[in-house]
């Protein structure tokens, strides 16, 4: 193994470091000779989380031999190498299982207490600079990689990328004359993106105040939702898009100070580049929902909280019949929940972590926001003795149900059911890499494969 082959890729979080690798790894040529496998590391990532991903993506040639398929080379993509937790010792063991294989060509089998060689693989690793949970990592590691640094995008850079992308949607309804609108709309957008970064530090109550660039292409990627006959005029456009700002960055606000000051920033920048003279009152509550008409499915701006209620009641009625019976009263803040969790599945990539205080509805809401949206509720039953096999069982039924038999799933998961912390291992993986290595057997993967070959 030639060490100074494998790459390092570092920069701040949202620069587009794991889109970069993927987008090259993923589409390599007919001609290529490469196959990959994708690594996700967390804080909880453990040595053996990286061994079940070396023998799950390699072949055994032989008892004490590991590697591609014949004719490949494989390229492990890492990412977030610096996530692991530092244990008594100061050393992150995930890392230094990853140094050895590269330092001795491969690792010790600690059950067969044999040394599996692995030929014909090298490394990509991503990490942002330490910071947030991240730790220096050992130069030990390091030293093996050429390291390339990815900078951060310039506001201008920023504003042609995402302006090019709403112009292009907005060109497609060409008697609109809404194009014209693209420019300032995004630069409004590029600067609170950059105000809320300065004004909205993380602190230790605060933790998650941590903003990037994912935050803003959500804001543009919201606002494509919308079907374009329904963008009557400039203010409807304008609502739409204070809608997805405020789902995108006033929704993660703590507490009403912050809420306010962040509408009032909205308020200001509104009207120096939009040239909009509207009260903040005019906008501060607006939501944009697809149940406005629930035979169209189309996103629109939400009426008066009266005329939802009769509304969502019929909703929560067909939610009932199909399923364990939930008694919900509607108001205000629980309409405006329900509309968020909405928005989030109904996007590709759609995720949602829901902070609240106990018996605040936060699964009852996740429940109703999947039904809507035509999703099955999928939820772990804790019992006495559930460990990981019972857990990767479920979650076997779960990616079956979804892909062989093409029922969109939700998966409910609260955190009274972190049993172990391996689970919050998994389905980060399952979140970023889309795989929990080595959950399928071999034989299992087969029948998967004869099973989807069809579809795909």
């Amino acid at each position: 193994m030639n060490n100074n082959q494998n790459i390092l890729y570092t920069g701040e979080t949202g620069v587009g470091k794991s889109v970069i690798v993927k987008d090259f790894l993923l589409n390599p040529g007919e001609d290529s000779d490469l196959v990959s496998a994708f690594v996700n590391f967390s804080g909880k990532t453990t040595t053996k989380n990286l061994q079940d991903a070396f023998e799950g993506n390699l072949e055994a040639k032989r008892k004490t031999l590991l590697g591609p398929p014949g004719g490949k080379k494989m390229i492990f993509f890492i990412d977030d190498v610096n996530m692991p937790q530092l244990d008594r010792y100061g050393s992150q063991p995930p890392c230094e299982l990853l140094r050895q294989t590269i330092d001795s060509g491969g690792f010790y089998d600690t059950k067969k207490l044999i040394f599996k060689q692995i030929k014909d693989t090298k490394f990509v690793c991503a990490c942002a600079p330490p910071s947030g949970g991240r730790s220096p990592v050992t130069p030990r590691l390091f030293r093996h990689f050429n390291m390339i640094w990815i900078p951060d995008l310039s506001s201008v850079s920023m504003k042609t990328i995402f302006t090019s992308i709403l112009k292009g949607f907005l060109d497609l309804n060409e008697t609109s004359g809404l194009n014209i609108f693209a420019d300032p709309i995004i630069k409004a957008s590029v600067d609170i993106y950059n105000k809320t970064i300065k004004e909205f530090l993380p602190t230790p109550t605060k933790c998650h105040y941590t903003f990037n660039l994912r935050d803003l292409s959500k804001v543009v990627q919201g606002m494509l939702m919308i079907h374009l006959p329904d963008l009557e005029n400039k203010e409807y456009l304008v609502y739409l898009w204070l809608n997805e700002t405020f789902r995108v960055f006033r929704d993660r606000l703590i507490n009403e100070k912050d809420r306010e000051k962040f509408s009032v920033l909205s308020h200001e920048i509104m009207e120096g580049y939009l040239d909009m003279e509207w009260k903040l009152e005019d906008f501060k509550e607006v939501l944009f929902g697809d149940f406005e008409k629930m035979d169209s499915k189309r996103y629109l701006k939400l009426s008066d909280i009266s005329v939802l209620i009769p509304r969502l009641d019929g909703v929560l009625e067909l939610y009932n019949a199909e399923n364990p019976p939930m008694s919900l009263v509607f108001f205000g803040d629980c309409i405006q929940h329900l509309t968020r969790a909405s928005r989030i599945l109904s996007q590709q990539r759609g995720n949602a972590m829901l902070v609240g205080v106990g018996g605040s509805g936060r699964r009852s809401m996740a429940k109703l926001a999947s039904h809507i949206r035509g999703m099955k509720n999928f939820s772990i039953e804790i019992a006495k003795n559930y460990r990981d096999k019972e857990f990767h069982e479920d979650i076997k039924y779960l990616l079956r149900a979804s892909s062989i038999d093409n029922i969109p799933q939700a998966f409910i998961f609260s955190d009274t059911q972190i049993v172990k912390e391996s689970f919050l291992e998994d389905i980060n993986n399952l979140l970023n890499s889309g795989e929990i290595p080595n959950l399928f057997p071999p034989d299992e993967k087969a029948a998967i494969c004869d099973d989807m070959s069809k579809a795909a």
